[in-house]
């Protein structure tokens, strides 16, 4: 870099009031500029408030010297820095923070307005874009008169200083800026420097290449890049075209960083370029000299190209694998469709697993280049039911993953889907609605027992009961033990049914009664509900029209199915 500081003096007290540089100066791959020493201005006598204020930009200018205030001789003018790389990329700036001191040596990096903590800043970047050195203005004046009454413009909008009435030239000409800055300020503040790296911060297993990082720069200018002691940078993702460290690259340039620490571990890519710097631009105190703690908060006096710097963060970190186990168990193993797993380390880290339907044996999946101290959380999203079997799982689970690595077992539990009965008893025949009372009995061993009871002299039709909800393979048998036959009228008995409840299906068992009329019966004979042998006669008299009626009922229900609901 060429720089030569000399012997050290004490810290300057406020502003520039030690011109002797610093022995050892320390910059950083954040530094922008450092400070070289002061320009144009002079040594004036001014008036400070007793303790820090913010200043109402609004006030006006006192006319005389404000009592209470304290004295202060102090150099007001130009503060002249150079860029790191290229020392020949000069700025001219003016102090924003009366309060703090600086020196020669002392590194800056750019800043934003907010980061200053420094008030009215809108008011003295309208007098940079107004006054010296931007222009010839306050006119009438030297150029050091122009530099410290623009610096006692600024402090007194930034400190509340007033320059003393015994300074009589550069007093009038402050107050004067004062005046102007106020009836056509505040300016807006300027964009920043453009040089980039993006993303801000990558991270990647340990002995593996973070990235990649995009460096731009404004105007598409070249970007000197570099990365600390033990890490390197390459133009590819496999690592395996170096750069050079210090190394000028293009703008748009991918690059990948890796370190040889070979733990966890974090470095820095920083790029640094020339790039055109407007007037307003705010610098702040690097924080690279162990020898202070703070430097007083500088201003880009005009435009003019400086280096500008930017920096991302290559997170190294150790990992560990997890591995994840899927069975099977239950009767329906085998029968289930495709299922799949969801395993959630973190952001970057989300993994899935899929599992091909009819699958019986153990399946095992191992997820590598997991940040070690991550959990895990394995669900299932995907079970795998469908309309044969029933699939239960014991996912949700967590698993923390340390750098030896984890392991855990998702079981799906497979069963049959339950199927279905449907009890059908046909009632047919020239008689039927002149039957007694019939009586299903339908036996599923320990899962149902039931009886189906269809009252007498129900007409010929279809009655239906049903039962849901039972296991797959169960076997269920109707019987028929009242068959509604009596002395006057013959019921064709129907025969035992016996089904097997299938998985996801209903089971049809349809028993059918034929019912005809005995020797000698006809329809006008129609017995009572009981059946009773006496009852006879009586029905026999007058039943013309209630036989004919009976008729046609019959007739039409006998073109429905009716169900009955369970008792």
């Amino acid at each position: 870099m060429g720089l030569m500081f000399f012997a050290p003096s004490p810290s300057a007290q406020a502003r520039v009031s030690d011109p002797s540089p610093i022995a050892d100066p320390v910059f950083g791959p954040n530094t922008d500029i450092y400070m070289t020493g002061s320009g144009a201005g002079l040594t004036i006598d001014g008036f400070q408030p007793p303790t820090a204020i913010t200043q109402d930009p609004a006030a006006p200018y006192p006319t005389t010297d404000p009592a209470g205030y304290e004295l202060l001789s102090t150099f007001a003018g130009i503060i002249n820095t150079a860029s790191i790389d290229d020392p020949s990329l000069v700025g001219e700036m003016y102090c924003i923070n009366l309060r703090v001191s600086t020196q020669t040596g002392i590194g800056y990096e750019s800043g934003t307005w907010e980061e200053t903590n420094v008030p009215n800043i809108g008011y003295v970047t309208y007098i940079l874009n107004t006054y010296y050195p931007a222009t010839s203005l306050p006119a009438g004046l030297t150029d050091d008169q122009r530099a410290t009454a623009v610096q006692a413009a600024i402090w007194y909008f930034t400190d509340g200083y007033v320059v003393s009435s015994a300074e009589a030239d550069i007093r009038a000409a402050a107050a004067a800026i004062v005046a102007d800055a106020q009836t056509n300020g505040p300016a807006a503040e300027p964009v920043a420097p453009e040089v980039t790296v993006a993303p801000p911060s990558a991270a990647a297993p340990i002995g593996t290449p973070a990235g990649p990082f995009v460096v731009e720069a404004q105007d598409d200018a070249s970007l000197t890049v570099s990365v600390p002691a033990g890490s390197e940078m390459f133009s590819d993702a496999a690592a395996t075209v170096p750069l050079a460290n210090p190394g000028t690259v293009a703008s748009g340039t991918s690059i990948w960083v890796t370190n040889s620490a070979g733990a966890a571990s974090e470095t820095v890519l920083s790029a640094r370029a020339a790039v055109t710097v407007p007037a307003g631009q705010v610098y702040l105190y690097d924080g690279n000299n162990p020898d202070f703690t703070d430097a007083q908060r500088l201003i880009l006096a005009s435009t003019t190209d400086l280096e500008a710097t930017a920096e991302a963060t290559a997170t190294f970190f150790a990992v560990g694998a997890l591995t994840i186990q899927k069975s099977f168990v239950g009767a329906a193993a085998g029968t289930q469709g495709p299922s799949q797993l969801l395993i959630d380390c973190g952001p970057g880290y989300v993994f899935t697993a899929d599992i091909p339907g009819g699958t019986t044996s153990d399946e095992v999946f191992e997820f590598e280049n997991i940040p070690a101290g991550s959990t895990c959380s394995v669900t299932e999203p995907v079970l795998g039911t469908n309309t044969v079997a029933v699939v239960t799982s014991d996912a949700p689970v967590e698993v923390g993953v340390p750098e030896a690595g984890a392991s855990a077992i998702v079981t799906n539990t497979v069963e049959f889907q339950p199927g279905g009965l449907e009890v059908t008893k046909v009632i047919t025949g020239a008689a039927a609605g002149n039957q007694g009372e019939i009586v299903l009995l339908i036996d599923c061993g320990e899962v149902l027992s039931d009886s189906f009871v269809i009252p007498a002299n129900q007409p010929a039709g279809e009655y239906v009961r049903a039962y849901a909800e039972l296991p797959a393979g169960t076997e269920c048998t109707v019987t028929e033990s009242t068959s509604g036959q009596s002395s006057a009228i013959e019921v064709e008995p129907a025969a035992d049914v016996t089904v097997t409840i299938a998985p996801g299906a209903v089971a049809e068992a349809v028993l059918t009664n034929t019912v005809t009329a005995a020797d000698g019966w006809s329809e006008g004979n129609r017995l009572p509900a009981t059946g009773a042998e006496p009852a006879l006669p009586l029905l026999l008299a007058g039943s013309t029209v209630g036989g004919g009626l009976l008729l046609v009922l019959a007739s039409a229900l006998m073109r429905r199915r009716t169900r009955a609901a369970r008792e």
